[in-house]
């Protein structure tokens, strides 16, 4: 755990801070993989309010107590899914994403679902390797539920080459 960093549920007043810190991530991924016409937008706050108030959104504070990452979740079937997960530049390779997953996996665990889900870039070293790291493994395209994909056939439509992501699982119970 990095002491300078702490994670905690998310507070409404975190929420402002989330389109700043994904448009900042963002600017992490070439426009072959993030395309231009999508590279800006952002979560809606609906989403981001519905995943606060249900207990299933975190943020990394620095010690300021200013957002500097998050991790939010939505259900899908038996699973958890980690829809978004992202920390700003400025803050990067400080264990800051190690800490949000790790928290995720935890409330998952402790919440009762079968596993967690995720969809990711399978060509990027801080993506794919990352969440193997903590025990995640490809899910078939056979296997994957519906919504997951539904999310990346939408992911295709946005622009998003879908031969570069995979879904991925981790078992939690």
């Amino acid at each position: 755990m990095n002491k300078h960093y702490s994670i905690v549920p998310a507070m409404r007043e975190h929420l402002r801070a989330v389109p700043v810190i994904e448009q900042a991530a963002a600017s992490l991924f070439s426009e072959k993989d993030l395309p231009a016409a999508i590279r800006f937008l952002v979560t809606d706050r609906e989403t981001l309010v519905l995943a606060q108030q249900d207990g299933r959104m975190w943020v990394a504070l620095q010690k300021d107590e200013t957002p500097v990452g998050f991790a939010y979740v939505v259900m899908l079937g038996s699973d958890a899914h980690l829809d978004e997960m992202d920390v700003h530049p400025d803050h990067s390779r400080r264990g800051i994403g190690t800490q949000l997953l790790q928290t995720v996996i935890d409330w998952g665990r402790s919440s009762g679902y079968a596993g967690l889900t995720l969809i990711t870039f399978r060509h990027l070293p801080w993506n794919a390797p990352f969440y193997t790291s903590f025990g995640f493994e490809p899910l078939p395209t056979k296997d994957s539920n519906t919504e997951i994909r539904r999310i990346i056939a939408a992911e295709g439509r946005a622009g998003i080459n879908t031969a570069n992501r995979i879904a991925m699982r981790l078992k939690l119970s």
